[in-house]
């Protein structure tokens, strides 16, 4: 179960990667929630409301580059822990100068593969006090 969880998640970084809009937006639950800490304080609830805000997102990624892949996703730390159904996945990312980004990838397992329940995206400020975690 775990090889299944990291080619979910090697799909999913991909998909964001590249802007693959489609791959990326199945990769989640009709029900999924997400928390994203830049533009966004609010939960997004549901597939629509998700949908609304990585659009934002795309856009915005899209126009600092002109080909793909237009990020590249390289998680640190990466934790995976399988309970039954369900997988919790943890990580950083050093995606954003003086800041700490945090990540947590709930996933369930379903007849169609795993998929994303929650996202949970968080981001600390560095500074020469504050402990480095990776």
């Amino acid at each position: 179960m775990r090889e299944e969880v990291r080619k979910t998640l090697s799909d999913f970084f991909t998909a964001f990667e590249n802007l693959d809009w489609e791959k990326f937006r199945n990769a989640f639950a009709d029900d999924a929630t997400v928390f994203y800490p830049r533009e966004f304080p609010d939960r997004a609830n549901g597939r629509s409301e998700i949908e609304r805000q990585f659009k934002k997102v795309f856009e915005q990624i899209r126009g600092r580059k002109a080909t793909a892949p237009y990020m590249d996703i390289q998680p640190r730390d990466l934790g995976i822990q399988i309970m039954e159904e369900m997988a919790v996945v943890t990580f950083h990312l050093d995606d954003r100068p003086g800041f700490v980004n945090r990540r947590t990838v709930i996933l369930n397992r379903t007849s169609t593969g795993w998929k994303i329940v929650h996202l949970h995206a968080s981001e600390v400020a560095v500074n020469s006090e504050t402990p480095k975690a990776f």
